[in-house]
This record gives structure tokens, sequence and C-alpha cells, in this order.
């Protein structure tokens, strides 16, 4: 499985080779990549199936939550779904243990009028991420390559700080809305506390830098510059580092 993160395509014709050559079925996560390309071709139609969320603070969102499947294994497809219907392709048969997991009429109109303007909004939020690349210039601050433009639709605009507390802090004293995606790494998790002890370090220093910055089709140029100057003003002398 790859994890298109933060609207970022994870794709590459390695990948395609290795799961070629090994018989594997490729799986994307393409919760955060609605409308993303590679070398022409919209992610989730790279591997043998893909999931795609639609809730709504995604590129592609609805009005209340929402995903699909997409795949073209049609035995693939007739499984899933049924077990999006209660495990049953036929009425009141059930071959599976299945869920309620349908996407309804309502949440499916609003997403095909909003389909129409993916594409024009993940420009204007390429448009966003090219101005803090820009004009965001600070020595505690690493921010995101960009190798091809074609290959992200910033779902998230992530930089990264020695002093992210402290920058976390200074943006939201400032009115702006920075989070952390994500503050804790999965063999951290209670869920997974047979791996807590697994020494990750790389991964441990990621999620101890990692803050978002506001990225929207709806920001104004003003609010952008805005974000911009209050970054570059941040000030981590007095600050603790969290790495």
């Amino acid at each position: 499985m790859i994890v298109h993160l933060y609207g970022q395509c994870a794709y590459t014709d390695r990948i395609g080779e290795i799961c070629k050559k090994h018989d594997l079925k490729l799986i994307e996560d393409n919760a955060q990549a609605s409308g993303c390309k590679f070398n022409g071709k919209t992610t989730g139609s790279l591997g043998d199936a893909a999931g795609h969320s639609f809730y709504p603070g995604k590129n592609l969102g609805a009005f209340g939550d929402g995903g699909a499947i997409t795949t073209d294994d049609k035995k693939l497809e007739e499984t899933a779904r049924a077990l999006a219907n209660y495990g049953s392709n036929t009425k009141y048969i059930f071959d599976y243990q299945g869920l309620n997991s349908r996407l309804d009429e309502f949440q499916a109109a609003i997403l095909d009028v909003k389909l129409k303007y993916l594409d024009k909004d993940n420009q204007r939020r390429k448009e966003v991420a090219r101005y803090y690349l820009t004009h965001i210039h600070h020595p505690d601050i690493v921010l995101p390559e960009v190798n091809d433009w074609d290959a992200h639709v910033f779902h998230l605009f992530v930089i990264r700080s020695g002093h992210r507390d402290a920058l976390l802090h200074h943006l939201n004293g400032n009115g702006i809305q920075a989070l952390i995606h994500y503050p804790v790494p999965p063999h951290k998790q209670k869920a997974y506390k047979e791996w807590s002890d697994l020494p990750l370090p790389v991964t441990d220093k990621i999620h101890n830098e990692v803050l978002s910055l506001p990225i929207s089709q709806v920001l104004s140029d003003e609010e952008v510059e805005t974000v911009t100057k209050t970054v570059n003003s941040f000030h981590p002398n007095n600050s603790k580092r969290t790495t």
C-alpha cells in the first residue's frame, strides 16, 4: 500500500516494477490526493485498487462524511460493493460480514457538483504553495520539496522546524491556525503499544518537527501574505527546541 500523504503522489515507476516482478497487488491510499497526477494518470488509477476520502476537509469533500473505492478488478468491485452493503450483493442474502458504509445520494449529489471545480481548486492550492515556497525565508524552517507540480495537490502544506511548538504558539497567538499532522506516530499509539519500544529515530524526529500552515482554495492573497510575514517574523532564540 502506498499513501499519497499531504496530497503528494507516492507512486514511482520503480514501485510498479517491483509489484509486477513479484506479482503483488498495489493499493493506493488516495484520501488526501484527489486530482493528483503521475505521468498524466490520476492517482487512484495507478494500482489495483484505491481508497478515497470525501471528508469535508479534503480537496474533494462532501457536506458530511463519505468515501469510495475504485478498481478495474470486477471481482474486487463485487466484493467491495457487498462489504459496503452489509455483506450483501443480493437483497437479504449475505455472503460476508459486512458494514453499512454506502455513500448516500445527498453526499453523492454534492460531490458531483464539486468535482467540476476540483482541478481549479487544486490549482489555487498550488498558487498558495508556490507563494509560501517563494516568500518564506527562515533559517529554522525546512520547506517541502516539490519535484513535479502535477504530482502534488497540497491537501496540506507541511513545514518542519526544530522549534515547532514555539512556532505553533507564535502563529496561533497572531490569529493564524496552524496544526500538527500528526502529533503521535503510529508506533507510539496505545492501539499499537507492542511496538512502542521500536527504535524509529527518523520517525520520531519528523513527528516532533512537522507543522501545517493554512492552505485552501478559499484563502485570499492578503491572508496568504499575512501567514508568510508572520512565519518570517518568528524568533526562536528564547524558545526550547523540540528536537
